[in-house]
């Protein structure tokens, strides 16, 4: 998911390159930031760039600082809350400062004591041809298999609703560039119980936003919601605005 280009309205964030994927109740994240000549130093990741997106609504807990293999490194524990505060999540940051460029590993939903989050935060290999699977082209995060209306709790009934981590913006096309075009899209979509994006139906909006909105839907990332101890499948509405500025 590169973010060189910020959401309307915000500051110019830094080149990045952002991967998000969810497993068991946690929403993990690797964010790679360019820092040509080294001009910023990790502070200003977290101050300027991770709490406009990734951790805005956050209480920080805990941080210290620690060096691996000569790199300097920022840890941060906090609860990351929804926009209304009524509920919140544990959540893990790891900094990490290599020369040009800045690494920011992120854990929400179970605290750093678990197993698959500490695995998670000492995962991360720095090198020139490190091991691992390509996904430089990134990937969706919806599924092509809806969600039976049955199995489909409403928001209010759920005992914590879901909570949406990752929202990337919608790409305005160069086709409505050229025609001049603004307006917004409605979707319906159901963020279900194994935290995949179904159920992506057009309620109303221009047709030429609907293929970048139905597009970024299917990349958000969120910690399913709860009823009775268990997660569930939730529908929920989202809306995205296309202006030209």
């Amino acid at each position: 998911m590169p973010a060189g280009v910020p959401p309307f309205g915000l500051p110019l964030r830094k080149a990045a390159d952002s991967y998000a994927a969810y497993a068991d109740g946690v929403v993990y994240l690797v964010i790679y930031f360019a820092n040509p000549k080294h001009d910023e130093r990790l502070e200003f990741f977290l101050d300027q760039q991770l709490n406009r997106n990734e951790t805005r609504n956050v209480e920080m807990l805990t941080t210290n600082e620690t060096s691996e293999n000569g790199r300097r490194v920022l840890n941060y524990q906090f609860n990351k809350y929804d926009f209304r505060k009524a509920s919140g999540y544990p959540g893990t940051l790891k900094l990490v400062d290599d020369k040009d460029r800045a690494f920011a590993l992120l854990a929400i939903g179970k605290e750093q004591t678990d197993a698959s989050v500490a695995q998670f935060l000492q995962s991360l290999e720095i090198g020139d041809k490190p091991s691992g699977v390509d996904v430089s082209e990134g990937a969706s995060n919806a599924s092509d298999v809806n969600e039976p209306a049955n199995t489909i709790v409403t928001a209010n009934t759920a005992s914590r609703r879901a909570m949406i981590i990752v929202k990337p913006e919608p790409h305005y096309t160069e086709a409505a560039r050229r025609k001049k075009l603004q307006g917004s899209v409605t979707l319906r979509v159901v963020l279900s119980a194994a935290g995949k994006v179904t159920n992506i139906e057009v309620t109303s909006g221009l047709p030429d936003f609907a293929g970048s909105s139905i597009e970024a839907a299917g990349k958000i990332q969120f910690i399913p919601a709860m009823k009775d101890g268990r997660f569930v499948s939730t529908a929920v509405e989202l809306q995205y605005n296309y202006n030209i500025y």
